[in-house]
């Protein structure tokens, strides 16, 4: 891997360990140079400033989760195994596996402003359009509970799963598969028929 390469890495890594822990908001660029071992001009060098780098961490690990979504729906045809197994993917791949990224994804993204703001909200709606289709799909095979709009269901589902950081703990004594299944059979027996 190329020195630059490592260096952006780097800063990156750090700038998502000081966001999940202290904010965005109370993380200085000056912060990020210290942990990472750096001057504040080297990060300059890499990006505009500590918005860039935000929107770098977000990007990155939502492109993750897009790609993840498609290829589950391109592998599993029968909606209700898809939907189960992108719920897997959205709780353990991305919530469990990448919790720091998680973290920033749901508390922070609304703190970008204008081009950047507008790309994250475009892939934010391909989410969920993955899941709209998905229960779509499974209210056109009379699966769904009637009595449930589908989009407060989706809605439902984001809150639920995005809502995970705030109270998972890795040494709970659940292990990560068996919250992740717990939280599934949850979202699956309150929407299906």
């Amino acid at each position: 891997m190329r020195p630059e390469k490592k260096t952006k890495e780097l800063l990156l890594r750090t700038a998502v360990h000081l966001f999940s822990r202290k904010g965005y908001l109370d993380t200085s660029i000056r912060d990020i140079a210290a942990k990472a071992s750096v001057t504040s001009s080297i990060i300059y060098h890499y990006f505009n400033d500590k918005e860039e780098m935000l929107f770098e961490v977000i990007k990155s690990a939502t492109q993750d989760l897009v790609q993840s979504l498609r290829e589950t729906e391109e592998k599993i045809k029968e909606p209700e195994e898809c939907l189960r197994e992108m719920l897997r993917a959205h709780i353990v791949d991305f919530n469990i596996k990448r919790k720091k990224e998680s973290i920033i994804v749901v508390s922070d993204t609304h703190l970008l402003r204008n081009n950047y703001r507008q790309i994250m909200v475009k892939v934010q709606r391909e989410i969920f359009n993955l899941y709209m289709k998905k229960l779509n799909e499974l209210s056109e095979r009379g699966r769904l509970k009637e009595d449930i709009d589908l989009l407060v269901m989706n809605f439902s589902i984001f809150g639920t799963v995005n809502s995970f950081y705030q109270w998972y703990h890795e040494r709970g004594r659940l292990t990560r598969e068996e919250v992740a299944q717990n939280m599934i059979t949850f979202l699956l027996h309150a929407i299906l028929k």
